[in-house]
């Protein structure tokens, strides 16, 4: 149950803290005191979308918050909406994200207003109501995973079946590609080391000249670099007499003379070695050109290519495996299938069994609600599938992952009437009370503790109004109930009185809303009778409220 709420910039509400009680608490206040916003602020709290238009004038940002008791421990949910429409959530103090906020969040108070009667009205949403009422969610939770199994194995399947049929171009496309790679068969880095041995055989004429003649110049030309260093070295060794100091150049000079000689030697063994092959070097170039071409085609690297034949290897063996998946699929779907039937079958019975008992609640409901000889159906249809393989009664039927059945409700709100569409029949007033009807019937078996009604008075009057007050307050025997309301009848039912009022302050709207003592309650609902056939003078208690109420 929610304990506190606290608002802070929000619309015309500066900053509010307000415990909530357990029973009935109504709201009431003049028109456009805040009432409506006091709830609205309360949903966005629980998961709500907020806007930025929610933030009080000349407020950078609104603050939202509200502590639950959930299992024993205190809980807070916080919303900060800025102007620039950011929204943030917080349990607890620490920040989550949105989608986790509402998942938290929104299961933990029922709220009833507009959107919730459009909801009703919306004939897909009836299924959920009967399921509520069987406390069918372990069946459902079976149908629905064998649904979902079985809808991937027959997404799987006619993906296989679809690329069998356009196997066979493409199983020939791969095995032309794997056998074009295959006999090349290119090497990482061979394209490198070919390049390199290309080069060097189509340039062997100009290297061998080239050489030879480089070789002349360091030891075999009369003026060699060689000579020159030996010629050099003698007239070192002829000055060396005078100085001898010279004679670390001669060394110098005989080391260098050296290593011309031993390159000279290095070169004229490497020109040696040098054969021209044509046959070797053509074989050279259409081996590069192969690769290359290979390149080109698969990828711009022997690496790419490579990485080409092994997933189209891959693949040629999952085509060439088609026909065995293919087997296996269709033998999976038909265990699939054969669970989901059953499991459908037993969703389907189960819904049968409890939905002339949850006609029958309604209806006891409705008639304690000022609707007496109205008829409620709940009515389970299926919608005819011929290319369905799921059946009920020997019939192919639609079905999805709460099963084959497709829940109505019907109603027939004056006796003698034939029961017709409840979304295409019932009226404002009528709507409210067939929810409070289906709240009421559903609330043993409905885990959230905390129902909240903006416009459950919506269209009635009278006797229908003390009606709906008895079945709020009964209501309030097993859950926390907060209700805006307009009418005296439901307000005297309440055991707390929320009275909220607007004023001017600093030229700005601020909402003050407090909770009424006895004699404050007797005053409020007493000013509610206006527009009502009572007589509201001289009241004093809430027991003679009631009966005035009453007539």
């Amino acid at each position: 149950m929610i304990k506190r709420i606290y608002i802070k910039d929000f619309a015309i509400i500066s900053e509010l803290s307000l415990p909530l009680k357990n029973g009935l608490t109504v709201i009431t206040g003049e028109t456009g005191a805040g009432k409506t916003i006091l709830l609205k602020s309360l949903g966005i709290t629980l998961g709500v979308k907020a806007d930025k238009t929610d933030v009080r004038s000349g407020q950078t940002q609104a603050v939202v918050e509200a502590e639950l008791f959930i299992d024993g421990q205190s809980k807070i949910f916080r919303r900060l909406i800025s102007k620039g429409g950011r929204t943030r959530s917080f349990i607890n103090d620490e920040p989550i994200a949105e989608p986790q906020f509402r998942e938290a969040a929104q299961p933990l108070a029922d709220f009833h207003g507009q959107h919730e009667q459009q909801y009703i009205m919306d004939s897909a949403t009836h299924i959920d109501f009967l399921d509520s009422f069987c406390n069918s969610e372990p069946q459902i939770e079976k149908t629905a995973s064998v649904y979902n199994d079985l809808s991937a194995v027959i997404s799987e399947l006619e993906k296989a079946i679809t690329l069998r049929e356009n196997s066979a171009n493409q199983k020939e496309l791969l095995q032309f590609q794997v056998q074009e790679i295959q006999a090349i068969d290119p090497k990482i880095d061979e394209d490198i080391e070919l390049g390199k041995e290309f080069k060097r055989l189509n340039h062997m004429d100009e290297l061998i000249t080239t050489i030879q003649g480089l070789n002349q110049s360091l030891t075999e030309h009369d003026h060699s670099i060689y000579q020159q260093l030996s010629s050099t070295i003698n007239e070192l060794g002829r000055l060396s007499k005078y100085d001898e100091t010279l004679n670390a150049f001669i060394e110098l000079i005989d080391q260098a003379s050296v290593s011309i000689q031993d390159v000279s030697a290095e070169m004229i063994q490497y020109a040696e070695s040098m054969e021209h092959d044509p046959l070797h070097l053509k074989e050279i170039e259409e081996r590069l050109q192969a690769i290359e071409g290979l390149k080109r085609k698969y990828g711009g690297s022997v690496e790419a290519v490579r990485s080409f034949i092994r997933e189209s290897e891959q693949e040629l063996a999952e085509l060439s495996g088609l026909d065995e998946k293919i087997v296996e699929l269709e033998s999976e779907k038909a265990y699939l299938k054969s669970r989901y039937q059953k499991q459908a079958d037993q969703l389907s019975e189960i819904r049968n069994e409890s939905a002339q008992k949850l006609s029958s609640k309604i209806e006891s409901e409705m008639a304690r609600l000022n609707m007496a000889g109205a008829k409620f159906q709940v009515q389970i249809n299926h919608i005819q599938d011929a290319d369905s393989f799921i059946h009920h009664n020997n019939k192919p039927v639609k079905f999805g992952p709460k099963g084959f059945d497709k829940i109505e409700f019907y109603l027939s709100a004056n006796p003698g009437e034939i029961p017709k569409p409840l979304v295409k029949v019932a009226s404002g007033g009528e709507v409210s009370r067939i929810m409070l009807s289906i709240k009421s019937v559903l609330k043993k078996s409905d885990p959230v503790e905390t129902l909240i009604f903006d416009e459950i008075d919506s269209g009635i009057s009278g006797q229908a109004a003390e009606k709906v007050g008895d079945a709020l307050e009964k209501l309030s025997q097993d859950k926390q109930v907060v209700c805006i309301t307009h009418l005296p009848q439901i307000a005297s039912r309440a055991k707390h009185h929320l009275y909220i009022h607007k004023r001017i302050k600093n030229e700005q709207t601020e909402v003050e809303v407090r909770y009424l003592n006895d004699e404050e309650k007797v005053q409020a609902i007493t000013e509610l009778f206006s527009g009502e056939f009572v007589a509201a003078k001289g009241i004093t208690s809430q027991q003679e409220l009631r009966s005035q109420a009453r007539g």
